[in-house]
């Protein structure tokens, strides 16, 4: 399907990437992309664009039904469970824009099959697709309630004063970990851990691994 929508690839390139936009210039290999794929899928859902450098230089796809094919071999054979796309093709300055979209899962977390065979659990955290912390796949597993309904809806949700009063602790005192998170505003570590967890789903903090202890920082 293609769809002469001018607007929309300049506006991604305006916002640039994020948790939820991805550029590519083109498809490498399906297990590398399927990180990505699994990765949003994993957390808010989004857009796997290319034919756009990480720059935001358009330089568009030769063979986009080939750039489909590798996507969806990544998406299905490489991520566990597999992962569903829908495809639109855009054309900007007679240059095709191929954009993946990927839908927030109901069925998390979908890990993803390394080169070595082995699976990872992928998240995006701002515009970079990170591992995922043990604790954080826990959360996914838990995430959704019987009726596969999301417990929070991210994208529209307001912080509670305890997630304020994180924030505004983080930027006098930089870094803090779940223990002294827990301990600052009286809530269990469980409660406390799927809160840090959460946050940092949305973008609002990131998660540090330390091989003594993790802690939390402002993004």
């Amino acid at each position: 399907m293609v769809i002469n929508h001018h607007n929309k690839v300049r506006d991604w390139v305006k916002k640039g990437e994020s948790d939820r936009l991805e550029f590519k210039v083109q498809v490498s290999a399906a297990y590398k992309v399927a990180r990505t794929i699994a990765a949003l899928a994993n957390t808010r859902g989004g857009y796997l664009v290319t034919g756009i450098t990480d720059d935001g230089d358009i330089v568009g796809v030769v063979e986009p039904e080939k750039e489909m094919r590798k996507l969806n071999e990544a998406a299905q054979l490489y991520c566990v469970p597999p992962v569903s796309l829908s495809f639109v093709q855009h054309i900007e300055d007679f240059l095709i824009v191929l954009a993946a979209k990927v839908e927030e899962s109901n069925n998390k977390p979908h890990r993803t099959i390394t080169k070595n065979g082995s699976e990872e659990v992928f998240i995006r955290i701002g515009n970079k697709t990170m591992p995922a912390a043990k604790m954080v796949v826990k959360v996914l597993q838990n995430e959704f309630k019987q009726d596969g309904k999301q417990e929070d809806d991210s994208s529209t949700r307001k912080l509670d004063t305890k997630e304020l009063g994180l924030l505004d602790y983080l930027k006098k005192r930089e870094n803090i970990t779940l223990k002294q998170f827990a301990r600052l505003v009286n809530i269990s570590e469980r409660r406390a851990r799927r809160m840090l967890v959460q946050m940092t789903l949305d973008g609002y903090i990131r998660l540090h691994t330390h091989n003594k202890e993790d802690f939390y920082s402002l993004s």
